[in-house]
């Protein structure tokens, strides 16, 4: 449907995936060596969209066939791992919203990543990279967008949760944010962090426990059976 030839896409889609070309996700995540097994040290050795340009060349794969390939792998897997934290529900009729935030979201960890390990190096593969990802968009958006909603409907047959823990973790930071408050709680009396409470939150309310979750100043205080509950009562809480 994107109009890529097939074996252009499963080519790029292994380089990327099974780690041929140095890394898992290479591309996205920077190429590292290991250092040390015993303390689990690696080392930043070169940015990854660089190693994965280089991989591509060194095949003469460096067309632009093969760098779309590339960018609609990326855009497609964001908007998967996003729903599996975020869950499905804030993806239902915003494909286009989804899609636009992965290319920011991509971009952005792709600079960051250059300008902390290596002194800003490879910019002009980022440029290149994300430049596909928005011309995919501008050219077949249409598409992309019957994409996310079968990513949606996928992640539902896999009985991924509506309300996933990055919401929860998003709308606590929010409250945190406009009430002037600390961004820790007490899940069942455990201080954490937004994200770890939330992800401690939904894990013991998937058990069927009920969750009291507490800001550490003592002014927030969210009791709740279910998912459903806890984010209603934080909207309400924003509201």
């Amino acid at each position: 449907m994107i109009g890529l030839p097939i074996d252009v896409v499963g080519y790029v889609d292994v380089l990327i995936d099974t780690g041929k070309c140095g890394k898992h996700d290479i591309g996205l995540e920077i190429y590292t060596e290991k250092l040390s097994e015993e303390l689990n040290l690696e080392a930043a050795i070169e940015l990854g969209v660089r190693r994965l340009f280089e991989c591509l060349g060194a095949g003469g794969r460096l067309g632009e066939d093969y760098l779309l390939a590339a960018a609609l792998h990326f855009l497609l897997d964001c908007v998967d791992r996003r729903m599996k934290s975020l869950g499905t529900l804030v993806f239902e009729g915003k494909a286009r919203e989804a899609l636009e935030d992965c290319v920011e979201w991509i971009d952005a960890k792709l600079r960051t990543q250059s300008y902390r390990y290596f002194f800003g190096e490879g910019l002009e593969e980022i440029d290149v990279l994300v430049g596909y990802m928005r011309r995919l968009l501008d050219e077949r958006g249409d598409v992309l967008e019957r994409c996310v909603d079968y990513i949606v409907e996928e992640n539902r047959s896999k009985q991924t949760p509506e309300i996933g823990s990055g919401t929860i973790a998003g709308l606590l930071s929010e409250v945190c944010r406009r009430r002037g408050i600390k961004c820790l709680f007490y899940v069942n009396g455990k201080l954490l962090p937004s994200a770890s409470a939330a992800r401690k939150a939904l894990s013991l309310l998937e058990r069927g426990e009920k969750v009291e979750l507490v800001n550490a100043e003592g002014k927030l205080r969210i009791t709740s059976s279910c998912r459903e509950e806890s984010f209603n009562k934080i909207i309400e809480i924003l509201s």
